[in-house]
């Protein structure tokens, strides 16, 4: 038996195994094999940065860093979130002194009852969107002026790496001090949903606010004239906030580290989104979806309690979960109230997850168990499970469709209202609003998800979810590997992004062609002056002469 093995593009080794006489199994064949590779494989220093305190946004970071490391890369992480169990080649540095924990600390109170100009149609929506932007942007910033006070994460910018993956969201804090670091190996940025306003600029991909709904907005592709007119001044206002936002913090790196700032581009751009659920969107090669990289294929025994409550169902079960951001305790009485009342009403059981719970849970009457933590995704790939009331955050609404779940969806804030949008018109959900919605509209909306056709549109969105030509941390992992390989001669964005935008938007184009008719115009009037006048003397001295 013959096993050819090429250990790189100058050599190979031809080794001659007699199974029989040297007694060797199948098995340790193998073993053989992966210990001669293992030692070819080329260990890279990556370099991870994810400075925002957002557990929802971690874990879609988290299974890459893990995956590198395991395949020999060298891996560092800066994150609010360190590990309980951490692979060798594999370190952390921890951020959580440098901000709040966004764990149950969300007040969904002003979103259930806004007051003032926050309950008028459009103007509401629009600065209701814009002060998020805000938000976010400050939480952004106030970090920046941290970390660059912070000696263990300072260390660790000063070694040399040959990739930077970092979060791609509002604050470009990160960019500026790996410039400061001089720093300029490729990065990747990894978004915890899909495509934000300026993601597209960044590879020079289409953004057409007619089509492209803004990550914010509660609108799917098929917008209206109003919706088109709301998402276009969205769109505006969200681009030029947030580069106030990148330029105050290239003020302050400058001012701190006394060094000229430029901005320089992401090589490549992971977004934690696929089209089956999140819409077709324009696409160049720099932006890879991985929607679905969090998920892990194995289920998990459920806990004692959620386990006897799921199996011994008879009619099924469904979820409600707001989330980990939002504080499950802070919808009004009144709401939790009329939840209660639908949820009794029903033949099916619900789990609630509810931070006050007791340890094994609370019942409510003979079909409410409310828990403080949820197994999510386990429980959803429980036969028993029918369909999720959530918020529409992007981990959630993920799992449900891998699950193949139907989804009622609240959504409050940031991308949930895109999301959901998406959801229902891949005919996968239906969506209430928050401050709106009663018993009839909630009640309505899980007898439509709980229907035949939904559950099995379900089931038909999964399928076509799961087909791939890879598994997203496959795919993440592979495109990796690939920058690490090429760097910067790797070119997967547009030439549209490094065009001037008199040229992007074809202003000299437009000019030279309008100056072009004015004047061929001018000259056919001219030419038909020169000719018209002789022909008009001719005839006057002729009828004169008459």
């Amino acid at each position: 038996m013959y096993v050819v093995v090429i250990l790189s593009g100058y050599s190979f080794i031809v080794l001659y195994l007699e199974l029989v006489e040297w007694r060797l199994d199948v098995m340790f064949l193998r073993r053989i094999l992966l210990l001669i590779f293992s030692q070819t494989a080329y260990s890279a220093r990556i370099l991870g940065l994810f400075p925002f305190p957002g557990l929802s946004h971690q874990k879609s970071f988290d299974p890459l860093m893990i995956a590198l490391a395991k395949k020999g890369h060298n891996v560092t992480v800066a994150t609010f979130f360190p590990l309980n169990e951490k692979p060798d080649n594999y370190e952390e540095v921890s951020l959580e002194s440098l901000g709040v924990l966004r764990l149950e600390m969300l007040n969904i109170g002003k979103y259930e009852n806004p007051s003032g100009i926050y309950r008028v149609p459009f103007v509401g929506n629009i600065i209701d969107q814009v002060n998020q932007l805000t938000y976010y942007g400050n939480v952004g910033f106030e970090i920046c002026k941290k970390i660059v006070k912070y000696s263990p994460f300072i260390e660790k910018m000063k070694f040399q790496y040959d990739l930077v993956i970092t979060e791609h969201f509002i604050s470009e804090c990160m960019m500026g001090l790996l410039q400061a670091f001089n720093i300029t190996v490729p990065v990747i940025g990894m978004s915890s949903c899909s495509a934000l306003p300026w993601t597209y600029s960044e590879m020079g991909a289409e953004n057409n606010p007619s089509f492209v709904p803004m990550v914010t907005t509660s609108f799917s592709s098929q917008m209206i004239f109003a919706q088109r007119v709301e998402n276009t001044i969205i769109k505006l206002m969200s681009m030029w906030h947030r580069r106030n936002f990148i330029e105050k913090e290239k003020n302050f790196i400058e001012d701190f580290y006394q060094k000229k700032i430029n901005h320089f581009y992401y090589n490549l751009i992971f977004l934690n989104a696929f089209n089956v659920l999140h819409g077709v969107k324009p696409q160049v090669p720099g932006l890879i979806e991985i929607g679905g990289i969090h998920l892990e294929p194995s289920k998990k025994q459920l806990p004692d309690h959620i386990a006897k409550f799921v199996n011994e169902s008879t009619d099924g079960v469904i979820i409600f979960s707001l989330g980990s951001q939002t504080k499950s305790t802070s919808l009004s009485e009144k709401k939790q109230n009329m939840l209660i009342n639908v949820f009794s009403k029903l033949k099916q059981r619900v789990i609630w997850k509810y931070a006050s719970s007791a340890e094994n849970g609370t019942f409510l009457g003979n079909n409410i168990l409310k828990i403080k933590w949820m197994p999510q995704l386990d429980l959803l790939q429980h036969e028993n499970v029918k369909a999720i009331i959530c918020h529409g955050g992007n981990l959630g609404m993920i799992e449900a469709i891998y699950a193949g779940k139907p989804m009622v969806l609240i959504p409050i804030l940031a991308d949930q209202r895109s999301n959901s949008a998406a959801a229902k018109q891949a005919g996968v959900a239906e969506v209430l609003s928050l401050k709106d919605f009663d018993d009839q509209d909630l009640t309505n909306a899980i007898h439509y998800v709980l229907s035949k056709d939904v559950q099995e549109k379900a089931s038909e969105v999964s399928q076509s979810w799961r087909e791939r030509e890879s598994s997203p941390l496959d795919t993440a992992v592979f495109w990796t590997e690939k920058v690490i390989r090429w760097g910067h001669k790797l070119q997967l964005h547009s030439q549209s992004r490094d065009l001037p935008l008199y040229q992007y938007l074809l202003i000299d184009i437009m000019a030279f062609l309008s100056v072009s008719l004015i004047l061929t115009i001018a000259s056919i009037l001219f030419i038909l002056k020169l000719i018209l006048i002789p022909v008009r003397s001719y005839m006057y001295s002729k009828v004169k002469l008459q």
